[in-house]
């Protein structure tokens, strides 16, 4: 049995490969998704606790995990490693493809959220365009209570519920989902006379060229939070010839 988180576009690209190569697996996500399994996995939602996660794979004898969900999970990083260690289980990090760090005066990477305001504090902007998706409004709050920002947040109901939560006000809200549109992304730029972009280093899932060209053409700077590192234990793969051939290396 293995054990895959999804709740990505890599993610269905797992579950594709497996169901294809005939792998018995689980499907695992944070929230509930429209997620159809074929005829060899089954679908489970729900957080997991390192203690949880064990138990699981203890109880549905889990030979290995595949770790495709987002690169900004830091939580569901540390439960997968941690659990993995603790189990002597193989991680197998799908990855998604990055385009290469573009070096211009606009593009700028920022290590961590602090970093990037600290440079905003430095360098005043008049309206940010936050693409960092809404679990980090809570966390910006400094931010955006005492400068105009613009959030972009996916068109769910759990999405808007989080935000609100998180006190945001609604008229500020963006609700789109992201996409490679770059006429799209430039209109969105005009209309809220945004002058700044804070965004993820995600990929090119996560359409980060698109944004990037967007700021560029705009003449406006794009702050970009580098992508957090991963256990040096995990096994990295990227397509289905490295992932079967990893997946039969750590079974065998």
């Amino acid at each position: 049995m293995i054990l895959v988180f999804g709740g990505t576009t890599e993610g269905k690209k797992v579950a594709g490969i497996l169901e294809k190569a005939a792998c018995p697996y689980y499907y695992s996500t944070k929230t509930n998704i429209d997620f159809q399994p074929g005829a060899y996995g089954i679908y489970r939602h729900g957080a997991l606790t390192a203690t949880q996660l064990q138990a699981f794979c203890k109880v549905h004898a889990v030979r290995a995990i595949v770790h495709a969900s987002h690169p900004f999970a830091t939580q569901l990083h540390a439960t997968i490693y941690e659990s993995a260690q603790t189990l002597s289980l193989p991680v197998l990090r799908y990855e998604r493809n990055y385009p290469e760090r573009l070096e211009h005066p606009l593009v700028k990477y920022c290590s961590s959220y602090t970093v990037a305001m600290s440079w905003l504090e430095q360098h005043p902007v008049k309206r940010l365009l936050a693409l960092t998706g809404v679990q980090t409004i809570a966390p910006l709050t400094p931010y955006w209570q005492q400068h105009a920002t613009i959030f972009r947040i996916l068109p769910r109901e759990s999405s808007l519920a989080l935000a609100v939560q998180a006190g945001f006000p609604k008229e500020h809200l963006v609700q789109d989902m992201p996409g490679n549109d770059l006429q799209q992304e430039l209109a969105l730029i005009r209309q809220y006379d945004i002058d700044c972009i804070l965004t993820k280093e995600s990929g090119e899932s996560g359409f980060l060229a698109t944004k990037i060209q967007a700021a560029l053409q705009s003449n406006i700077p794009i702050l970009i939070i580098e992508r957090p590192a991963l256990p040096d234990t995990f096994i990295t793969v990227s397509d289905e010839v490295s992932l079967l051939a990893g997946l039969n290396s750590v079974l065998s």
